[in-house]
């Protein structure tokens, strides 16, 4: 998936999500929603968010990891069933609103980024991509490097 779109959430706390990400998610109609890494929130696919747990929980001791449990409890854990309506629309709970700082009524970006879709609020978007963009060079970099490692 990949595109930038912003909406605004309803007051009802609903997300109308782009058409041309919904093409992109085809006939799916089984999504998880969970909090991210970073104060947004992301939706998968329900197969591809349980590629996610399968890498995180990856045994049956995994749960004695402390990086696989603190994954397994901020971003697996929280995650709730979702669909979307017959509008498009993605019915956010309160307390992934919560989690995420999104208001009914206020604008979110939503990004289409490869195997799932991020919802972040505008004001922390903005402020994520003006930190970023002194430092693309630098993270392009340390991916290649880290490539040439492996």
């Amino acid at each position: 998936m990949n595109g930038e779109y912003r909406n605004t959430v309803d007051e009802k706390g609903r997300l109308m999500i782009p058409p041309r990400l919904r093409e992109q998610l085809g006939s799916v109609t089984e999504l998880m929603l969970t909090k991210s890494t970073s104060d947004s929130l992301w939706l998968f696919t329900k197969a591809e968010f349980e590629k996610l747990d399968a890498a995180v929980n990856y045994d049956p001791l995994s749960m004695f990891n402390q990086y696989s449990r603190i994954l397994d409890m901020t971003v697996i854990a929280p995650a709730r069933d979702t669909e979307l309506d017959k509008a498009g629309r993605l019915s956010i709970p309160q307390v992934l609103r919560e989690y995420a700082g999104i208001q009914p009524k206020t604008e979110c970006v939503i990004l289409g980024s490869r195997n799932h879709i991020e919802i972040i609020s505008v004001e922390k978007y903005e402020k994520m991509m003006e930190e970023f963009k002194n430092r693309v060079g630098e993270a392009g970099n340390a991916l290649s490097v880290q490539r040439m490692d492996h």
